[in-house]
């Protein structure tokens, strides 16, 4: 990336004195070739407008000027050129007869030198007034061997600074490079990257890596701490399988009473291991998540969830259902009904076994945490909302300890759990 903004900037810089060096050379060579022309029109009128018959002034009477005349075929009579530059007939041609007409073009002599001459028309051919162009030419050789130069300076200055300003570009990337390959090859994902953040761009994307480590390694966290309470939770009902077992194998002649006692205790324990197994999976999974919707009866979800939950808690769970005066549906189409003695029916559009899991999570943890001995308190409602919208829900109600303070912003993270709980068990 460097040596490209390097190149970059280096090819631009380069173009753009370029394009200037030319514009000026062009706009140099013209200015003085006017000068040229001006002085020769100038000199001309001196000269070559009066009779001089077969005769041209000596080449020290004009100074740098030197003066031929040609007949009308384009020969020339009389010179006081040193070097004769070539004849351009079709310039003679359209001056010659005209002694109103003019005509400039340059010329260049058997020597290599170069003239600008002014051919003028005569009565009887033409005269032709040229100045040499040697020192044009060597400003002209000189702007350009300046210009090249320039363009040189340029590009080499541009491709420098084009380093410097890439260097501290590429520089917080070369460190977020480095990080990844780090967390890449040690899996460690405490990197600290404030210097890299900023309002840039690059700052910004510093910003996000960062917050992307940041949530990988509370996510990593949440699951380490998930194994070791799921570890914590299998030993419980491990270690009393494995007792009653060895019971039942040491003691094969003990009561029934006692053996049944013991077998509804393994039931309970392996019910118990089923269920924290499912949970796991669950939650770790994520299995639930591409289940299809269907209509359900809110009321029978939770009545029959609240039955199930209460019988493995050995816990009373009140089911109460609320519903609005004009009964609605969550769905278009799936009417609900309410009769005289019946069981009002709440349908819902979700996915069924998401739905239970949800309702036995809190009904579950209700029970859990609440130890005042009150039965559980499970509210099924149905209301209408002000723009006309059916809207349906579950509340479970308990006397629990509630949560600490911050923790509601976290209560729905994967694998989450509170501080003091953690000794019990559950996922």
């Amino acid at each position: 990336l460097r040596w490209k903004i390097a190149g970059a900037m280096a090819v631009v810089a380069r173009l753009a004195t370029v394009a200037v060096g030319v514009s000026g050379y062009r706009s140099t060579e013209s200015r003085l070739f006017d000068e040229v022309d001006t002085a020769l029109l100038t000199t001309a009128e001196t000269v070559l407008r009066s009779e001089l018959g077969n005769r041209v002034p000596e080449r020290g009477v004009v100074d740098q000027y030197s003066v031929r005349r040609l007949n009308a075929n384009g020969r020339v009579v009389a010179s006081s050129f040193e070097s004769e530059p070539d004849v351009d007939p079709r310039v003679v041609r359209s001056v010659t007869g005209s002694p109103t007409a003019s005509a400039f073009h340059t010329a260049t002599a058997d020597d290599g030198e170069r003239y600008r001459l002014l051919s003028v028309g005569l009565r009887a051919g033409s005269a032709e007034i040229g100045r040499s162009l040697d020192e044009t030419d060597a400003v002209l050789q000189d702007l350009r061997r300046r210009t090249i130069l320039l363009v040189v300076l340029v590009a080499i200055a541009a491709a420098a600074i084009g380093v410097i300003i890439a260097d501290r570009v590429a520089r917080p990337l070369r460190r977020l490079a480095a990080t990844a390959e780090d967390v890449s090859a040690t899996g460690r994902l405490d990197a600290d990257l404030s210097d890299v953040e900023g309002r840039d761009e690059v700052g910004r994307l510093g910003g996000s890596f960062s917050s992307m480590l940041g949530a990988l390694a509370r996510s990593r966290d949440d699951q380490e701490r998930l194994v070791q309470d799921a570890g914590h939770e299998l030993r419980t009902p491990l270690t009393s399988l494995r007792t009653n077992l060895g019971v039942l194998r040491r003691h094969a002649d003990m009561p029934e009473e006692t053996r049944r006692e013991i077998l509804d205790d393994l039931d309970q324990e392996v019910g118990e291991l089923t269920s924290l197994v499912n949970d796991l999976v669950a939650a770790a999974s994520g299995s639930l998540d591409d289940e299809r919707p269907i209509v359900v009866d809110l009321v029978g979800v939770a009545r029959s969830t609240a039955d199930r939950v209460g019988r493995r808690r050995q816990r009373a769970v009140d089911v109460r259902v609320e519903v609005a005066p004009a009964t609605t549906v969550a769905t278009p189409g799936a009417e609900s009904e309410t009769t005289a003695g019946s069981e009002p029916i709440i349908d819902v559009w979700t996915g069924r076994a998401g739905l239970e899991r949800a309702v036995s999570n809190l009904i579950d943890n209700a029970c859990k945490f609440d130890d005042s001995g009150g039965p559980i308190e499970v509210v099924v409602s149905s209301i209408v909302a002000p723009d006309g919208r059916p809207s349906a829900s579950v509340r479970v109600l308990d006397r629990g300890p509630g949560l600490d303070a911050g923790e509601e912003q976290r209560i729905f993270d994967r694998f989450q759990r509170s501080e003091a709980p953690r000794q019990l068990p559950g996922s």
